[in-house]
């Protein structure tokens, strides 16, 4: 008993570095895990195979430690309210893949592209034989960002079901939005915005009287203005939806202490409050007019997500609410003079128009089994409109662009991959406590301005913004399955005063 009691003292200290060990492996992980979803945006967006290409490989790397149980507690578990969500979600996922995989294949019956596997036999002498994905390589490659997304998901599923690390996701996105403006700022200053390091941003030679849209690290304006927009609303509800101090009254209920404006002010939401209008003006400036309005949009959402059930409680917040749209309009007539602009001219929507009549008419012509994943940009060329001389191999709407490559059907599944997690969030926003609305709502909104600005571009098809919108996802998903709320309904059944 003796030796036994002589070994304790020693034995707790081992325990104690051993706890110590294991959270600074767990926290590293995840400040490695967002530290690689937020720094995706500075390589061009990484829209271009050097950056997405590695950054694929990293974050199946980082998968792997995280599905052993490294930086999350229980990662693999399911309650009883995810399970069905959850297998609908692998079900979608599985059978999008699938098809994908077997338009690549000779297995499929011909479509509407057969011609031009004879049209290449009799070029060539020989060609592959008729499959639907004209672009097998270009397949892949979708394939591969797509799986990465999915590894995004799964593994902020499982760290964010920890309320801390799901808030450092939002932190995250807030960083790498800071250092996207302020490199477009500093663009925008020396060379009007027309380069991206050396990458011309603009037609035919660079001169010194040339101006550009401000559009960041990001190659296209108004992808730059859809990550802005993200940015913006997570540091709103960082702003507003952060810890706040409460009291217990004696009958269990948990109330939000009022708290005045000197107190609300802390340094660190001084600090967000001057991120939040530096980034709102790099939004304007970029003169999308998409851009903004998914901006406006996902904002809005943020704030009735917030403020349900607050009105009567606290009517600051809805003053505050409409003190923030006139403040909003005001930064907009200062820096929105290229947007408005923009409105008037609207020069590309002719253009677009077209692309979409193209995208429309390569539907009728393959609805069952489409034109292959990532094919649009030959499947355009085939049916180009003699009046545009422009070639383009993005069809400026990914829904639409969606049903075009993988067809009528298959499109379901796939949609549904990004609008189930999507639901789950507002869910999760709605069924929420108070005092933990907040994640699953920026969740949710944030994921609805890239959702929104895709309806009418590409915003999802650029890997960053994709990228970033797959871990918010994974965040709401986890916090709006969270494992508290399993227990605390244990005790209520338990003890029915505490309802």
């Amino acid at each position: 008993m003796s030796r036994r009691k002589g070994h304790e003292p020693g034995m707790a200290v081992d325990q104690v570095w051993r706890g110590l060990a294991r959270r600074a492996i767990d926290k590293s992980t995840v400040f490695v895990f967002f530290a690689l979803v937020g720094m995706a945006a500075l390589p061009m967006g990484a829209n271009r195979d050097w950056a997405w290409a590695p950054l694929c490989v990293l974050f199946g790397l980082m998968a792997v430690p995280v599905a052993l149980g490294v930086g999350a507690r229980e990662p693999h578990r399911v309650g009883a309210a995810e399970r069905l969500p959850l297998l609908g979600l692998v079900g979608c996922w599985l059978s999008f893949v699938a098809f994908a995989l077997w338009q690549t294949t000779t297995w499929t019956p011909l479509t509407a592209d057969a011609w031009l596997f004879a049209r290449a036999a009799e070029i060539l002498g020989k060609a592959h034989a008729p499959i639907p994905a004209i672009a097998v390589d270009a397949a892949r490659n979708s394939l591969l960002k797509c799986l990465a997304c999915a590894l995004i998901f799964l593994t902020a599923r499982a760290l964010c079901r920890d309320r801390d690390n799901a808030r450092w996701s939002l932190v995250a996105l807030v960083a790498s939005g800071m250092l996207v403006v302020s490199y477009g700022i500093a663009m925008q200053v020396s060379t009007n915005s027309c380069y991206l390091g050396g990458y011309l941003r603009k037609q035919f030679a660079y001169t010194a009287g040339d101006h550009c849209l401000m559009g960041g690290t990001f190659v296209n304006s108004n992808s730059f203005a859809c990550y802005m927009g993200m940015c913006v609303v997570a540091a709103l509800a960082l702003l507003f939806g952060g810890p706040r101090k409460k009291e217990h009254t004696s009958y269990g209920y948990v109330e939000e202490e009022v708290v005045g404006l000197i107190d609300w002010l802390t340094p660190s939401r001084v600090v967000l409050l001057s991120v939040l209008l530096l980034m709102l003006g790099g939004l304007l400036i970029s003169a999308s007019r998409a851009g903004v309005g998914a901006s406006a949009a996902g904002m809005l959402l943020l704030g009735l997500l917030m403020m349900r059930g607050r009105w009567r409680a606290r009517p600051g917040l809805g003053v505050a609410f409409v003190l923030g749209l006139g403040a909003l309009a005001v930064v907009g007539l200062i820096a929105g003079s290229a947007l408005l602009t923009k409105f008037v001219v609207a020069s590309d929507d002719a253009s677009r128009l077209r692309i979409w009549s193209a995208a429309i008419e390569a539907i009728g012509m393959s609805p069952g089994l489409g034109w292959g994943l990532g094919g649009f940009g030959d499947v355009f060329t085939l049916l180009q409109p003699s009046d545009s001389l422009q070639p383009n191999d993005i069809a400026h709407s990914t829904p639409l662009e969606t049903v075009v490559e993988l067809g009528v059907i298959a499109a379901v599944p796939a949609i549904l991959v990004v609008l189930l997690p999507w639901a789950i969030c507002l869910r999760g926003a709605l069924k929420r406590r108070l005092s933990r609305r907040y994640l699953p709502a920026a969740a949710f909104s944030v994921a609805a301005v890239a959702i929104l600005h895709s309806l009418v571009d590409f915003s999802l098809q650029i890997p960053a913004i994709g990228f970033v919108t797959a871990a918010l996802l994974g965040m709401g998903w986890a916090q709006s399955f969270g494992r508290r709320d399993a227990t605390e309904a244990e005790l209520g059944r338990r003890n029915p005063l505490t309802k």
